[in-house]
């Protein structure tokens, strides 16, 4: 379920269709964990493309479109970073938006890809037989390769695969997908403190 028009929101700004799609099942499944069942996830905006939200003006333009929607009172983006420094990516695009909103944004970078996120719950994506997560792998090779002879496309398998992610295993593996759970907190803590 998505926030009601014009109710207190968490704007969400997302890299694709299939993100649009398994951001807001992780979030919402992350909030039931925690017996928090408000509707505060706002629709997501989507760049459709990485590429296009780091150009100028890209992620500024997206993030205040989600701004500016009735209702909002804070804006998360995600992102993959596809191997760019986290610390660094993260830090500068954070700096570019908040120039453009007093509302509170917070930029969280999937390390590497929504896939790793994925694959850090690997055990219990139903996919594969014996499958156990290692450092040395990425997500997304992995994924593709249990799914065979069926193609892995995003928009259809990131929802699908979301759903089955032991989310506290998935974030006890993956740094940067417990960063995002906090960022997502601290936000929503501040929706209801302004609500």
């Amino acid at each position: 379920m998505t926030a009601a028009d014009g109710g207190p929101h968490l704007g969400l700004v997302v890299e694709g269709p299939g993100d649009a799609n398994a951001l807001p099942l992780l979030l919402r499944r992350f909030m039931e964990a925690r017996a928090d069942y408000r509707d505060l996830l706002g629709k997501p905006v989507r760049c459709n493309g990485r590429d296009k939200a780091l150009v100028p003006r890209g992620i500024e333009s997206y993030v205040s479109v989600a701004a500016a929607r009735p209702g909002c009172r804070a804006v998360l983006v995600v992102l993959d970073s596809e191997g760019d420094a986290v610390c660094r990516l993260g830090p500068s695009l954070l700096e570019r938006v908040q120039k453009n909103t007093r509302l509170p944004v917070a930029v969280s970078l999937a390390d590497r890809c929504w896939e790793d996120w994925l694959y850090a719950s690997i055990e219990t994506l139903e996919i594969g037989n014996g499958l156990k997560c290692s450092e040395e792998s990425g997500g997304t090779g992995v994924i593709k390769r249990a799914l065979l002879p069926g193609k892995y496309v995003k928009p259809t398998w990131q929802p699908r695969l979301t759903v089955r992610v032991d989310i506290n295993l998935a974030a006890g593996r993956s740094r940067s997908l417990a960063r995002m759970l906090q960022c997502f907190t601290s936000l929503i803590e501040n929706i209801a403190h302004s609500a």
